[in-house]
């Protein structure tokens, strides 16, 4: 994906500095910054050099910026300060976003403005390879699955960034974000079935988690068994070319025709069951059934992780994430996982 050459004029010195080293520590490979230090420097010959102008603190200079610059602008708005909310108020040109908010919302809305062009979805035949696909499965234990999906994708993020595409129906994931945006995985599948997207679309469908992404997941839940694998090879296609993520993680659900040719994909796929029970039968079926299939290579990358006993009931997902990340399970799935390393 390109970078977004963004240019910064923020009058709060303390508060450029802030926003900008969350930019170059979390966002590094999807802008490229370019910083200005007061509203006189923003030059046409300046502007050639940006895609965007966000700025703050400089709200009487602003109305000169909206006849000067032609680019996208964004302005910081310190709702606090009824003066500047009240100077603002009748300007046509521009988005205004509140100041005091988490860095990536305003992350969002500066994507959401940049690259609205529709272009077609690429089919290559296979994922490339600079995303790690892994996978999530149970054929039991999928009351637990979500909090796995959870706690594995806050472990991989420490060294990765890390997507969650949440295929499972009625996971409970909507309860955990509790966000009802519109457009989500039902828009993704839409856009590549139809072989157009736009990259602002594509990006308003990506949802935050901590430091863990993720797509909105369905509100039907039909949809994800009727898309099948064609269209999920080319939705991890198109995720892989426009999104700069190290790994998209999956939380599989019911059988969709092409799931094991999907299965296949993955370089690693986390195979739940529970301690003691039938599950290992199931497993061995499971085994049996790849191999028949021609996939026992994939055998090979599966990971069989046993869910811990519970002594007390589980109070909520994220009180089980907690605990899970910073226990002995926690160090378990950081040995299973390449390149993370256990906490000592």
């Amino acid at each position: 994906m390109q970078k977004v050459r963004l240019a910064v004029c923020i009058g709060d010195t303390e508060y450029q500095n802030r926003f900008t080293n969350c930019l170059l520590g979390h966002y590094r490979n999807q802008f490229e910054l370019h910083i200005f230090t007061n509203p006189a420097q923003i030059t046409p010959e300046a502007e050639a050099t940006f895609d965007m102008l966000l700025c703050a603190d400089y709200s009487t200079e602003w109305k000169n910026l909206q006849q000067a610059v032609s680019k996208p602008l964004l302005y910081l708005l310190d709702e606090e300060k009824e003066e500047e909310r009240a100077l603002m108020e009748g300007e046509g040109r521009g988005i205004y976003v509140d100041k005091y908010q988490e860095v990536n919302k305003i992350v969002d809305e500066i994507l959401k403005n940049i690259g609205g062009e529709i272009l077609a979805v690429r089919s290559e035949g296979s994922i490339p390879q600079k995303t790690q696909i892994m996978a999530v499965y149970s054929l039991s234990e999928n009351e637990y699955q979500l909090p796995f999906v959870v706690t594995l994708a806050s472990i991989l993020s420490e060294k990765e960034r890390v997507l969650v595409l949440d295929l499972q129906e009625n996971s409970g994931f909507s309860q955990l974000i509790k966000e009802r945006p519109d457009m989500g995985l039902e828009e993704l599948l839409v856009m590549v079935e139809g072989g157009r997207y736009s990259k602002s679309r594509l990006l308003s469908c990506v949802g935050h988690l901590d430091f863990v992404d993720y797509i909105y997941p369905v509100e039907n839940s039909e949809c994800l068994c009727d898309a099948g694998q064609a269209v999920y090879m080319k939705l991890l296609q198109l995720l892989t070319q426009e999104l700069d993520y190290g790994v998209i993680l999956l939380n599989l659900g019911s059988r969709f025709t092409g799931f094991f040719e999907l299965l296949n994909q993955c370089q690693e796929v986390y195979f739940m069951q529970s301690q003691g029970g039938l599950s290992q039968w199931r497993e061995y079926e499971f085994r049996e059934e790849l191999e028949s299939r021609g996939y026992k290579a994939l055998t090979e990358r599966m990971r069989t992780v046993q869910i811990p006993i519970f002594t007390n009931p589980a109070v909520s997902c994220e009180r089980l994430v907690e605990q899970w990340k910073w226990n002995e399970f926690g160090d378990m799935i950081r040995g299973m996982t390449p390149g993370v390393a256990a906490v000592g």
